[in-house]
């Protein structure tokens, strides 16, 4: 079973409901005894600021937001039952149906911090849904991975790049997104699993997007 909700709301209330309840609920539901393995898709929100420190499956979880938090309360809920599964934390997305971004930064909404570097940790969809195929199909897969591209990007590089590459004003000088701490995320657990992504860059995987 892949456990990968979608909340309707961004607050602390329905996200404990879709990953937490929701993941209880769907277990009680089903025959575990039955189940080969049960992969949950989480989030890299679980951790907190770690300023350009490389961070890995390791490294100890300090949510700064409700949403990291809540993720963790379900991971950890999953890890204490008894049967096999496997946590897969997911950088920020993009892809076809998720280019909220490249909007904002024509709209001018878009602002990035420019004199402390704020580490930005991307994965296209399409390798996203590749290392959950290829999870599934390992005999005896580890109990935590890292899901993200082969590039972190201080944040204002890589707005700096999308905004050039739409034609859109450079973001002004601002503070980094709310709850999101600095770091560079590593995949080198879910590489030495046998899995790659196709973009190992997110400016390349924008770019064939945008077919620019």
């Amino acid at each position: 079973m892949v456990y990968l909700p979608a909340p309707s709301a961004r607050d602390k209330v329905t996200y404990r409901a879709v990953f937490v309840d929701g993941l209880q609920n769907m277990l009680e539901a089903l025959d575990t005894r039955a189940m080969k393995q049960v992969l949950l898709v989480s989030s890299s929100a679980v951790y907190g600021e770690h300023d350009d420190d490389w961070v890995d499956e390791d490294t100890r979880p300090d949510p700064r937001g409700f949403n990291g938090a809540v993720l963790l309360e379900a991971e950890q809920w999953l890890a204490e039952q008894s049967l096999p599964s496997t946590v897969l934390r997911l950088a920020g997305l993009y892809g076809p149906g998720r280019l909220q971004l490249i909007e904002r930064l024509r709209a001018g909404l878009v602002k990035a911090p420019r004199e402390v570097p704020h580490w930005a940790n991307r994965i296209h969809v399409d390798d996203a849904a590749a290392a959950i195929v290829h999870l599934l199909q390992l005999a005896s897969p580890q109990p935590l991975y890292l899901g993200v591209d082969d590039t972190p990007l201080p944040l204002d590089e890589l707005y700096d790049f999308l905004a050039d590459l739409i034609d859109a004003p450079l973001p002004e000088e601002g503070p980094p997104p709310v709850g999101i701490g600095s770091k560079r995320l590593a995949n080198a657990r879910l590489r030495a699993s046998g899995w790659a992504p196709e973009w190992a860059d997110a400016r390349d995987g924008y770019a064939a997007l945008l077919d620019i």
